[in-house]
């Protein structure tokens, strides 16, 4: 029995291996100044920061939406002291504000009746125009 199970093991091991669909490599031809492994919001900020520095740039993530938990589901941050965050990450909660801004962007309510819920203070900030809350689909948008 004990060798049955061996062989039935190595059969489904070597079936599984040879039956794997082949890799796919889109622009395998090309070269990149930087390769970043993770689409998550670090990996997007790494990206924008090289391409800033005159580089090319490529993402390589296996995840279906770039941007990592704010474009997968997150639609809030925990930012405790929003002050302190600064440079593409306050680019990111700026460009966020900006969607929200037109009127379009409000499909269910207008935006003086939202109430603008937010941890650790307003989701929506008008002085510092940031976006503390979101949709991750809108998230997801401003990364690509």
């Amino acid at each position: 029995m004990r060798k049955y199970l061996i062989f039935l093991s190595l059969f489904c091991f070597l079936f599984c291996g040879f039956s794997a669909s082949k890799p796919v490599f889109a622009d395998n031809d090309k070269i990149y100044d930087v390769v970043i492994y993770g689409g998550s919001s670090a990996g997007v900020a790494a990206a924008v920061q090289a391409k800033r520095m005159g580089k090319t740039a490529v993402i390589v993530c296996p995840d279906v939406h770039l941007g990592g938990l704010s474009s997968a589901g997150l639609g809030a941050t925990d930012s405790g002291n929003r002050a302190v965050i600064g440079g593409i990450s306050r680019e990111f909660y700026h460009r966020l504000w900006k969607h929200y801004q037109k009127p379009e962007s409000w499909n269910w309510t207008a935006i003086p009746n939202y109430g603008m819920p937010g941890q650790g203070g307003r989701g929506f900030d008008n002085k510092t125009q940031t976006a503390w809350v979101f949709e991750p689909h809108v998230a997801e948008m401003v990364f690509e």
